[in-house]
């Protein structure tokens, strides 16, 4: 059972103006009651929360594609050496 078959009876303490356009949209004709046009609203919502983080989250990626800079534990540490090298005169 998921956590909505548990809240069958979720009490909904609503604006009056979320009321007031939740039965307007009604009665226009685009949802045929209020629990279809909030279920609606919520799966927009929660689909736009999901495209709006993989959408943040390849810019992120695509950022640091930018700035990768081809480093590695392995590579710092032979950079480190080849420096203490240079600066001791031994390279």
């Amino acid at each position: 059972m998921n956590s909505t078959e548990n809240r069958q009876g979720l009490p909904l303490n609503l604006p009056t103006r979320t009321v007031t356009q939740l039965d307007e949209l009604i009665r226009e004709g685009r949802f045929t009651d209020h629990q279809t046009a909030i279920v609606t609203a919520v799966e927009r919502l929660y689909a736009e929360a999901r495209s709006s983080r993989t959408a943040h989250q390849q810019a992120v990626d695509r950022l640091c594609g930018a700035l990768r800079l081809g480093t590695s534990p392995e590579s710092l540490r032979k950079a480190e050496q080849e420096r203490l090298d240079w600066e001791s005169g031994q390279g």
